[in-house]
């Protein structure tokens, strides 16, 4: 029998049941209503498409999702700034810093990510807001960077972000290796109490 805590399906049923039958939406006072799936960071691949799965399920009971994969996110920004194809092609004789640079800049949470994500967001004005991609964009942009400037996004939509790790309440750690700074605002969704009941 597979362990529910490493079964990937089975993680993705279980949120798909939470996300359905449970007010989530509403936030604890006054903040953001924010949920972080871990998941085994081995099925990552798996994740993403369990992502949009997920959001098509919940579509089809009446509850609308969006999915914003951080990497493809990542890509299209970059792409639109003229960079993507310099650094695609140009890799192995550029400088490891410059590149790194750049991308701190062309990536920045504050002042690029976040506004992108409010964007699409406000375009769609879901009840759930689904993101992903979160360790293929490691260590350009850090899970902490994101979940705590995710004040600025509507407060009315709940948020979960699917986290390749483990999170104990109090820290992310990528990849179940990689510790990142402490956090703790964001509700672990495995946490979550149900009913029972058939969805």
């Amino acid at each position: 029998m597979n362990n529910p805590a490493t079964d990937i399906g089975a993680i993705f049923e279980n949120a798909y049941r939470k996300l359905l039958s449970n007010d989530l939406c509403n936030g604890i006072g006054g903040e953001i209503p924010l949920y972080i799936q871990p998941f085994p960071a081995e099925h990552q691949a798996e994740a993403d498409q369990l992502t949009e799965e997920l959001a098509k399920r919940l579509g089809k009971k009446g509850k609308s999702a969006i999915v914003i994969n951080l990497y493809d996110l990542c890509m299209e920004i970059l792409s639109e700034e003229g960079i993507l194809e310099t650094l695609l092609t140009d890799e192995s004789s550029l400088d490891k810093d410059d590149i790194l640079a750049t991308l701190d800049s062309v990536l920045d949470v504050k002042s690029v990510v976040i506004p992108r994500l409010c964007s699409l967001i406000e375009e769609t004005s879901p009840d759930f807001v689904l993101i992903s991609g979160v360790g293929s964009v490691y260590p350009f942009l850090r899970s902490h960077s994101i979940l705590n400037n995710l004040e600025e996004l509507a407060s009315h939509q709940a948020v979960v972000l699917f986290f390749p790790g483990n999170y104990n309440k109090l820290q992310l750690s990528l990849f179940g290796r990689i510790s990142d700074e402490n956090y703790y605002r964001g509700l672990n969704l495995d946490d979550v109490q149900t009913p029972n009941q058939d969805i």
